[in-house]
C-alpha cells in the first residue's frame, strides 16, 4: 500500500490505546470566519478551579486499576475531580510540569471540552481560559459520549515530535491513573487528520494527537487479586506511596550509581509494561480485557519488547508468555480470559554492556545498575489480521506508548526512593548491537535507575 493510502486507512480507524458542569466564563466570543476560514485565538477570561485533592490510593493500586472505558454515564464530573485530574495530568510544579519533558521543553497543550465551551488549561494559575463557546464534544470526542472530553496537542514551538509524543503518552497516564484512583473512566483515544485541528481548530503551531472521554463508568469497577504468578522472580508488591506523592516528588537525575535488590529490579520493571495483578469482572460489553496492562497500546497490539541491562549482561522481559499464544490466534496479544501470569526473563548478551548503550543515548546510563530500554518491535504493528500501524507517519503514536511506560519506570522509581531518569536513543544500531537484535526495531527510550 502506498504512503497515501496508509494515511487514508488511518483517518477512517479509531486508534485506541492504551484502551460536568462549569459556569460559564464572562468573555469574548469565538466566532469562525468563513471569509478566512480561520479561528481567532481566544483572549483572556478565565475560570480558576478549586485546588486539587490528594488521591490516597498507592501508586501501584492505580497501575494495577488503569484500564480503558468506553461507556459513560450522564453524571457530571464535578469540579474538584476535574481540577485534580487536569492537576496530576500536567499541573504546574516549582520545578516544572506534572509530566516529564524527556530532554526538551514541555510540549503538551490541554484542552478541557464541557457543555458550555471548550477551554485551555493553564498550569500556571491552575485555572480554564475560556478558548471557544459551544459544545464540541460530541463534534471532536464524537468516538464515546462523556460528560468531559479532554484534548491533547502538541505545541511544535516546544519539542520535536517524538519526544512530545513521548510527553503525551505521560500525560495520558496520569489522566488515565487518576481517572482509575477517583472511580471516573477514561481511554485514550486518535484519529488522522484530529477534529481538534479540523473541529475544534487550535493555533497553526498546535497539532492535536489524543482525544480522552473522561466520566462515570456505566458499569462498576469490579477487580478481583488474583495474580496467579508463576514465576521464578519476586511478584510485585503494593506499596504505600499514594498517586499524587509518586506525582508531585518525581525527580530525574544523571548522577546513577548503586546496587539494586532483585524485588526492585523486578518491580521497576513490571511498571514498565507488566500485567496487572488484579482481574477485571465488571463485565463491561465494549471491554472484554480481563488483565488489563501497565500501560494502553493501540488496537491492544503491545508491540514493545523490554530489555533490561545491567553490570551482568542484558536480558529480555517477558510480561506474560502465555499471551504470546494469541499471536498465533490471530489475535491482538491481550489477555482476554485472566490467564495465569507466566513471567520471566532471558539473557539476550553476557558481560556488561551498558557503556554501548551508554553511547547511544546518554552516559549515565554506563553507571546505572539498572537499565530498562523500550524496543518497537515493528513487525507487530501490521498483522496479517489487522490494520497496518507501521508507516512513518504514523509512528508517533509508538512514541507515546514507549513514553507512558518509560513514565511508569520513572514514578515506581519515585515510590522505591531511587533516583532515575529517562534518555532517547540516539543510535538505533549500537543499542540493537548491544542487545543482540537484527532485523525491523526501533529502540526508543531508556530509562535508567539507581540509588
Amino acid at each position: 500500500m502506498t504512503q497515501s493510502g496508509y494515511r487514508a486507512v488511518a483517518a477512517g480507524v479509531v486508534m485506541l490505546f492504551f484502551g460536568m458542569t462549569l459556569v460559564p466564563s464572562i468573555g469574548p466570543v469565538a466566532v469562525y470566519h468563513a471569509e478566512t476560514d480561520t479561528f481567532p485565538v481566544m483572549q483572556t477570561a478565565t475560570d480558576g478551579l478549586p485546588p486539587p485533592q490528594d488521591v490516597d490510593m498507592s501508586l501501584e493500586e492505580a497501575i494495577c486499576r488503569r484500564m480503558s472505558i468506553r461507556e459513560f454515564t450522564d453524571e457530571p464530573v464535578d469540579m474538584q475531580q476535574l481540577s485534580t485530574v487536569l492537576w496530576h495530568a500536567g499541573g504546574h510544579r516549582d520545578d516544572g510540569r506534572t509530566f516529564p519533558a524527556f530532554g526538551e521543553r514541555h510540549a503538551c497543550e490541554l484542552y478541557v471540552l464541557l457543555e458550555d465551551a471548550a477551554y485551555r488549561y493553564n498550569a500556571t494559575g491552575h485555572s480554564l481560559t475560556l478558548y471557544r463557546e459551544g459544545d464540541y464534544r460530541s463534534s471532536v470526542g464524537w468516538q464515546y459520549e462523556a460528560p468531559v472530553v479532554l484534548c491533547l496537542a502538541w505545541n511544535m514551538t516546544a519539542a520535536g515530535e517524538h519526544i512530545a509524543s513521548a510527553q503525551v503518552g505521560a500525560v495520558f497516564q496520569n489522566v488515565a491513573l487518576t481517572a482509575a484512583a477517583l472511580g471516573l473512566g477514561t481511554v485514550v483515544t486518535g484519529e488522522y487528520p484530529s477534529p481538534i485541528n479540523t473541529v475544534l481548530g487550535v493555533p497553526e503551531t498546535e497539532d492535536g494527537m489524543i482525544i480522552m472521554p473522561l466520566g462515570h463508568p456505566v458499569h462498576d469497577y469490579d477487580f478481583r487479586h488474583r495474580p496467579w504468578w508463576l514465576s521464578l522472580r519476586p511478584r510485585p508488591a503494593i506499596g504505600d506511596m499514594s498517586l499524587t506523592t509518586a506525582i508531585q516528588m518525581r525527580a530525574e537525575t544523571s548522577a546513577l550509581s548503586g546496587t539494586l535488590t532483585t524485588e526492585q529490579q523486578s518491580q521497576l520493571v513490571w511498571s514498565s509494561y507488566g500485567m496487572s495483578l488484579y482481574l477485571d469482572r465488571s463485565r463491561q460489553e465494549k471491554n472484554s480485557v480481563a488483565r488489563h496492562r501497565t500501560v494502553p497500546s493501540a488496537h491492544g497490539y503491545y508491540p514493545f519488547e523490554i530489555y533490561v541491562a545491567t553490570a551482568d549482561g542484558v536480558y529480555r522481559y517477558y510480561p506474560n508468555l502465555l499471551t504470546e499464544l494469541n499471536w498465533y490466534l490471530r489475535f491482538a496479544p491481550v489477555d482476554f480470559f485472566g490467564l495465569p501470569v507466566l513471567t520471566g526473563m532471558r539473557q539476550m548478551a553476557e558481560g556488561d554492556h551498558r557503556g554501548t548503550i551508554a553511547g547511544a543515548s546518554h552516559e549515565a546510563v554506563a553507571s546505572a545498575p539498572l537499565t530498562v530500554i523500550t524496543v518497537l518491535n515493528v513487525d507487530r504493528t501490521r498483522p496479517e489480521w489487522y490494520d497496518d500501524l507501521s508507516g512513518s507517519f504514523i509512528r508517533y503514536i509508538w512514541h507515546m506508548e514507549a513514553g507512558a511506560a518509560m513514565y511508569n519506570v520513572l514514578l515506581e522509581a519515585t515510590a522505591m526512593e531511587l533516583s532515575s531518569n529517562v534518555y532517547a536513543v540516539d543510535d538505533d544500531t549500537a543499542v540493537m548491537d548491544a542487545i543482540g537484535l537484527s532485523g525491523d526495531y526501533d529502540p526508543m527510550y531508556i530509562a535508567a535507575v539507581g540509588e
